[in-house]
């Protein structure tokens, strides 16, 4: 049987890969987002609500690690509905 501090020594190395993992998805994901709001906002040449749509399926259609065209779906119409309700929110409270 582990000890006590040898318990307690592997949920700490457990927890510092899950959010060393965590970070990395993180980082992805913004970068991803922020090119996306960059090209887009110069080809449209305007902010609107098209625009995020369009910002939050490429992001949510690349995250998917193994390319699955179902999970690309989901994550597109995911990430798109869910940067318009948080665009949504922040124009209320502005």
């Amino acid at each position: 049987m582990p000890t006590i501090e040898e318990v307690r020594a592997q949920e700490v190395w457990n927890n510092r890969a899950v959010c060393n993992v965590a970070s990395g998805v993180m980082g992805v994901m913004v970068l991803v987002f922020s090119a996306a709001e960059y090209v887009v906002e110069k080809a449209r040449a305007k902010l609107d609500t098209t625009n995020i749509i369009i910002i939050g399926c490429v992001t949510g259609g690349t995250m998917p690690a193994k390319g699955v065209s179902k999970a690309a779906c989901v994550g597109c119409v995911g990430f798109a509905a869910f940067s318009i309700l948080i665009e949504k929110f922040l124009d209320r409270h502005t």
